[in-house]
């Protein structure tokens, strides 16, 4: 299957997590209104900045290493089942240990128990990331894409089953938040061992995994700080609803993203297979594609704003339209360094690459710190549309300077291109006519 039938596919998968999402998201907002979403986002994000911390970014050594085939698919079966019981430990004992320092800084205004519930999901988000991640290196992504959609479908499963048994608060939200992480890791898990036929204990993999990891990890975290950080500050410096009123407007704009994460599913195992040219190729490809698709849905969402936000969370809600136009811009330039770190990785860039996300983490943080207490939740969409144009800037520059000075195989799009589309579109009627 070539990358624009599985990218095609992958799209429908994610389109269907996307419905679950929003249906989920449009419940609880409009079942418990601002200050309730915020206090949500907020909780939810705990076991993310966990799991980001400890997590050392072995997936992304997984498949540049898969993609060389030196070793075993077992074997990569063996080092993820290491550094699952490992890093669970570490991650689960840090976690509970801040708790009680950070309670009024970091845990500002969240109930304890919610802090339990999604500690207790942290052994699953490094699940579903580790074994997800050999699937997706041993090109199975239809596996791959069931158990990272199940976090969709099962969220809003389980808001339905409490809101028809019993009264559903934001503690029932957070359980349902965290169902699919949980029914995710365990199907990962399962359906890796299944492929594999069971697990290979190779010292010298794991420590080539976790050195490929660790040189990128740092960036990893980064990039998690110039994308999240602002959800904390804001609910350090600003009212419950301001989260609120910003997690509304930045879900809504990351739907944006789904185009681009459809084609990046099948590309990372796709360039890791591939020659450097193909692999250069493919990227110029893959950005032009996807950058001018993501571009006209951000002109269509900017348009009819308002009545996205009113369907999304009501009346309520109004205060996101602002913030959501003003993170626009920032999401349509991002899709271009998401698809060249791609390539980034193809060529082992680890270092590189976690510089870069460094630096642009400390001007996020500068930006947020500075914005965020005057202007609350569109001060946090500013800051986050300013960094992400920086990383586009540099990921732009990057490509220009050590790949090819000709750069408009990156935005201008060719025949081939929809010839492509077409031919996927004309498959599905040629196999029924055969």
């Amino acid at each position: 299957m070539n990358l624009a039938k599985e990218s095609f596919y992958t799209l429908i998968f994610q389109l269907s997590g996307l419905v679950c999402a929003t249906v989920g998201g449009v419940i609880i907002a409009r079942t418990l209104g601002p200050s309730s979403k915020g206090i949500i986002a907020v909780a939810l994000l705990y076991p993310s900045l966990f799991f980001t911390t400890f997590n050392l970014t072995i997936g992304l050594g997984i498949i540049h290493h898969m993609g060389k085939r030196q070793y075993d698919v077992r074997e990569f079966a063996g080092s993820a089942l290491i550094m699952l019981i490992t890093m669970s430990l570490l991650s689960l004992a840090v976690f509970f240990v801040t708790i009680g320092p950070f309670r009024e800084t970091l845990y500002k205004g969240i109930e304890t128990r919610y802090l339990i519930i999604a500690g207790i999901s942290l052994p699953f988000y490094l699940m579903l990331y580790y074994f997800s991640s050999i699937l997706q290196g041993d090109m199975d992504i239809r596996g791959y894409n069931i158990g990272n959609q199940l976090s969709s479908f099962s969220n809003l499963f389980f808001v339905l089953i409490f809101i028809a048994l019993w009264r559903f608060s934001a503690l029932e939200a957070v359980i349902a938040g965290i169902s699919g992480i949980v029914l995710g890791g365990l199907f990962s898990l399962f359906k890796t061992i299944k492929r594999t036929g069971g697990v290979s204990f190779n010292k010298e993999l794991t420590s080539r995994i976790v050195k490929d990891g660790a040189k990128i990890h740092i960036g990893a975290i980064a990039t998690f700080m110039f994308t999240q950080a602002n959800i904390f500050i804001l609910n350090y410096y600003a009212k419950p609803s301001e989260v609120g009123f910003y997690s509304v407007a930045f879900s809504i704009a990351n739907i944006l993203f789904f185009f681009s994460v459809s084609l990046e599913i099948g590309l990372y195992p796709k360039m890791a297979h591939a020659t450097m040219e193909e692999a250069v190729e493919l990227v110029q490809v893959a950005t032009r594609q996807i950058l001018l698709i993501t571009a006209l849905a951000a002109l269509i969402m900017a348009a009819f704003s308002k009545y996205i936000v009113l369907i999304y969370g009501g009346e309520a809600f109004l205060p996101s339209v602002t913030p959501l136009i003003l993170l626009l811009p920032g999401v349509v330039m991002l899709v271009i360094p998401k698809i060249l770190s791609t390539l980034w990785v193809r060529k082992g860039w680890f270092l590189p690459l976690t510089f870069v996300a460094t630096g642009t983490a400390v001007l996020s943080l500068i930006l947020n710190l500075a914005l965020i207490p005057e202007f609350g939740a569109k001060g946090a969409a500013i800051a986050t549309t300013m960094t992400y144009a920086l990383s586009s800037f540099i990921g732009l520059f990057l490509f220009w300077k050590y790949v090819n000075r000709d750069m408009s195989g990156l935005f201008v799009p060719r025949r081939q291109d929809f010839m492509m589309y077409r031919d996927i579109f004309r498959s599905p009627f040629k196999r029924k006519l055969n």
